[in-house]
């Protein structure tokens, strides 16, 4: 991009002043500290730059009377932070619908439809930085023991900050800003630890299910789908913005009876040994039982 005949060069007149001659000249003006996803400093380079959809004054609950009573219904959702939500059922039951909606209010920052846990614990992981809330849509490889697949997804889910290696690019550690929920109609989905304090299961109501034999539930997700208008959506995002979390507690996380279950699947031969007999154990064996 050449100015020409307005303005040249202040020690050759001939020259015509480009954008690079600009940015040269004036490089400190352009030069930011560092890199955050959200910050008030001016020197900072700010990542996040607004929602897709804007704040009303006032919010319509009619507008988004159908997707909270599918989420009351089926989903009975639970706040996340820290934390990762799983949303264990049938399959066409809804639970991709609420899923969509949070992607959609944060599409700019969002993975909506993560398949491959390679993409998170693999080589190459640029895929979560800068990424607000990612979908992990039946995770072909989820409980892989042989990647070490939980022990990094421990990480994603709760550590500030995480290494992003990028291909061709030196490796750096940035803001880890993701939430997750993990969708899933499988009946074993994660591997738990009795002690787990990561995430949340949640069995979903099967209260609609698209099927030959309910046509009617057909009609009522086509019903729903229509309703995600721009209106809904401005509504929603107005919604959750001013709702007041201040006593929330993230750390908190409910032991449901669908977590109660993946737990005790969860356990190894050894555990299963361990609590047969832990009576017997605390109270001491003798050494000749042992060796027999």
């Amino acid at each position: 991009m050449n100015v020409k005949n307005k303005k040249t060069d202040e020690k050759d007149n001939s020259k015509p002043l480009t954008i690079n001659h600009i940015f040269m000249k004036y490089a400190s003006k352009f030069v930011k500290k560092r890199c955050k996803f959200i910050s008030e400093d001016r020197k900072i380079l700010t990542v996040f730059q607004g929602y897709k959809y804007k704040k009303l004054d006032t919010i319509d609950y009619e507008c988004l009377q159908m997707y909270f009573d599918l989420i009351k219904e089926t989903i009975a959702a639970e706040k996340k932070s820290r934390a990762a939500i799983v949303l264990q059922g049938r399959q066409g039951i809804g639970k991709n619908r609420f899923t969509d909606m949070i992607a959609e209010l944060t599409s700019r920052y969002s993975c909506s439809n993560i398949t491959n846990i390679d993409e998170f614990t693999g080589r190459f992981n640029s895929v979560v930085e800068n990424i607000m809330f990612a979908v992990l849509n039946e995770m072909m490889n989820y409980n892989d023991p042989k990647k070490g697949v939980a022990t990094v997804m421990k990480s994603i889910i709760s550590d500030l900050t995480i290494r992003i290696n990028e291909k061709n690019l030196p490796r750096k550690t940035v803001e880890n800003v993701m939430n997750i929920i993990y969708v899933t109609n499988a009946d074993i989905p994660v591997q738990l630890d009795t002690d787990d304090r990561r995430n949340l299961i949640c069995a979903c109501k099967t209260v609609h299910k698209v099927s030959e034999e309910h046509k009617e539930d057909i009609e009522y997700f086509n019903e729903l789908s229509q309703s995600y208008s721009q209106e809904f959506y401005e509504n929603l995002m107005t919604f959750l913005l001013e709702r007041d979390i201040s006593q929330f507690n993230p750390t908190l996380i409910p032991m449901t009876e669908a977590k109660k279950q993946q737990i005790n699947v969860s356990r190894s031969p050894i555990d299963d040994v361990i609590m047969e007999h832990y009576e017997r154990f605390k109270q001491g064996i003798p050494i000749a039982l042992v060796n027999q």
